[in-house]
C-alpha cells in the first residue's frame, strides 16, 4: 500500500470519527429552559459546555482528515 493510499484511508478514518462527533455531542434544544433552578442551570450549563468542547474536536477532526486527503492528491 501507498503512502498516497494510507494518507487518504486515514484521512477518511478522521473525517467519519469528526462527523460522528459532531453528530452525537450536538447540544439538545430541551436542556436550554428559562424555568430550571439555579442549580440545575449550573448543571445544564456544564453539561452543554462539554458537548460544545466535543462538537469543536469533531470539526478539528474533520479539518485533519481533509488535510490528509489533500496531502494524498500531491
Amino acid at each position: 500500500m501507498s503512502a498516497q493510499n494510507i494518507l487518504n484511508l486515514l484521512g477518511l478514518i478522521i473525517n467519519i470519527i469528526g462527523a460522528y462527533m459532531m453528530y452525537h455531542y450536538t447540544p439538545k434544544v430541551s436542556s436550554q429552559t428559562i424555568f430550571a433552578l439555579k442549580s440545575e442551570a449550573e448543571q445544564m450549563r456544564k453539561k452543554d459546555l462539554g458537548k460544545n468542547k466535543m462538537i469543536r474536536r469533531g470539526m478539528l477532526l474533520l479539518f485533519i482528515g481533509f488535510v490528509c486527503q489533500f496531502a494524498a492528491l500531491l
